[in-house]
């Protein structure tokens, strides 16, 4: 009797995470947020209509209107495509590599995000940053989107829940191995999404938005540089602190260094 007690709470136990993981992956926009985008969306080919000369204020105002949509809790590849191509024709290229840099995640493949993105370096020529050795063992990581890796976790979960309970009332041996070797698949892919989430949610990104900047020792201008020469506009780091209007910030040589927070882009 109490054998089948146990099935049955492990059941509803089972049963309870199919429906929590099902809640969490149902969230959809809603029209009101639908309606804004595609207002963005029109705004964007009306302004490519207007002379030259007016545009980069138009599309300034596009890319706001962009902005909007993703603060109120949109985000995907396109919209973020989209917001880089505003604030590109806008005329703030560090902004735009920003958007980039946020829609090739939901996107690591798409040439035109890519194409685009060398458009808004213009000239600068940039080193590759450093892999960590995560992304050698990872090696899909920068190659499916985060959205597809959520998407590909939750799925292996359901799986392996549903064969487990099979396997409750099923003394299969193959079922039984078939469901270890799926729950080893579901724990990679469960990492896989987590090192997204640590690296998109739980470290700051930006990139230098302006030409020549002066990396310092400290947060001022009396300061020493940390370089030797000025870093390049579009070089990608990492957020560690604030202090004044001063970031501190490091760099792919491993070096930490101090900028006005007016130079950089966060994304």
């Amino acid at each position: 009797m109490l054998f089948a007690v146990n099935k049955f709470n492990l059941l509803i136990v089972l049963f309870g995470i199919l429906f929590i993981l099902a809640v969490g992956c149902s969230r959809l926009p809603d029209e009101h947020r639908v309606q804004k985008f595609l207002e963005a969306q029109e705004a964007f080919e009306k302004a490519e209509k207007l002379p030259a000369a007016e545009q980069p204020k138009e599309f300034y105002r596009v890319a706001t209107m962009f902005q909007g949509v993703i603060d109120q809790g949109v985000q995907s590849g396109p919209i973020y495509y989209n917001l880089g191509n505003a604030w590109l024709r806008a005329e703030e290229p560090g902004r735009a590599l920003a958007a980039y840099h946020l829609a090739q995640r939901y996107l690591p493949l798409d040439p035109y995000i890519a194409s685009n993105k060398q458009i808004a370096l213009g000239n600068a020529n940039l080193s590759e940053p450093t892999t960590p050795i995560i992304e050698y063992v990872f090696f899909w990581q920068n190659s499916i989107g985060c959205r597809e890796k959520i998407v590909c976790s939750v799925l292996l979960a359901v799986v392996t829940v549903i064969l487990g309970i099979f396997a409750i009332f099923m003394r299969y041996r193959w079922l039984r191995r078939f469901g270890v070797t799926l729950l080893v698949f579901t724990i990679i892919a469960v990492c896989s999404a987590g090192y997204d989430w640590y690296r998109y949610e739980w470290v700051r990104h930006a990139v230098i938005a302006v030409e020549n900047a002066v990396p310092r020792k400290g947060n001022s201008e009396q300061y020493e540089p940390v370089f030797t020469a000025p870093v390049s506009f579009g070089i990608t780091i990492i957020i560690l602190d604030e202090r004044n209007d001063w970031v501190r910030l490091r760099f792919s040589s491993g070096q930490d260094g101090w900028l006005p927070q007016n130079q950089i882009i966060e994304f």
